[in-house]
């Protein structure tokens, strides 16, 4: 159940803590440093992780892409072995294993490899967003991987349908870093309708980051980094009908 009052009371608790030493190196550390002090475990499960809110944070003077949700395509059956195995390139240290990272939009077909294009479709008609990756040299086209627009919309409903989105100023002491949470924003109620929008405005990045399992019982298994759907946080007020500032 969403509490508004206690997360900002925590919130107003931990800015008046002032500049708080990173509970993790590089960029997760935001993250992790207040959910540590707001007293979140951490988890990878779909639920919202405080107060009914989903909590994320960035760095203030960053315009960076934040990870709405990471959700592999569900079509068809090992997506993820199917697009590693079939377009992906080998570990330059291990030959026979191999790799496919690459970041996409709707807007602009990339070029990967510069054998492949990459491409989002919303293909509105069998209400499925998919990924078409385009082969320059044979001139096929691939359209088998894809997230219908009910998983899409679940993903949205879920973890998101409440999201607590927090700022800090940062600084560097003795070669270690430190945060400052200053303001803090509640967006409330997305809609699949505004994502697919973002999508065909080219406002949606779905970066794809499956690699191989290099050793142990699942070496060679791709082992999936997260396919994530990342937006700029300027762009996050056309996702939700309500925004509230927090000072």
């Amino acid at each position: 159940m969403m509490d508004k009052e206690l997360i900002v009371s925590e919130f107003n608790r931990i800015k008046a803590l002032g500049y708080l030493k990173s509970r993790r190196t590089h960029n997760t550390g935001i993250g992790k440093t207040f959910e540590d002090y707001l007293g979140v475990d951490e988890n990878n499960n779909k639920a919202p992780d405080f107060a009914g809110f989903e909590v994320k944070s960035k760095r203030a003077e960053t315009a960076s892409y934040l990870t709405l949700f990471t959700k592999s395509p569900s079509h068809p059956p090992k997506v993820n072995t199917y697009l590693r195995d079939k377009y992906g390139e080998n570990y330059k240290d291990n030959p026979n294993l191999k790799r496919l990272h690459t970041s996409i939009f709707s807007n602009k077909c990339n070029t990967y490899r510069k054998i492949y294009g990459f491409i989002i479709i919303n293909d509105k008609v069998n209400q499925r967003v998919v990924i078409e990756v385009r082969n320059f040299q044979s001139h096929e086209v691939d359209r088998s991987a894809y997230w219908t627009y009910e998983e899409l919309d679940m993903c949205l409903n879920s973890k998101l349908k409440a999201l607590f989105f927090v700022y800090a100023d940062s600084k560097i002491e003795n070669g270690e870093e430190y945060f400052h949470y200053t303001k803090a924003e509640i967006y409330l109620k997305p809609s699949i309708s505004k994502l697919l929008q973002l999508i065909d405005e080219g406002k949606v990045m779905i970066d794809i980051r499956i690699g191989s399992y290099k050793s142990g019982k699942n070496k060679g298994k791709p082992h999936d980094h997260g396919t994530g759907f990342r937006i700029k946080p300027a762009d996050l007020y056309s996702l939700y009908e309500e925004k509230i500032e927090i000072q």
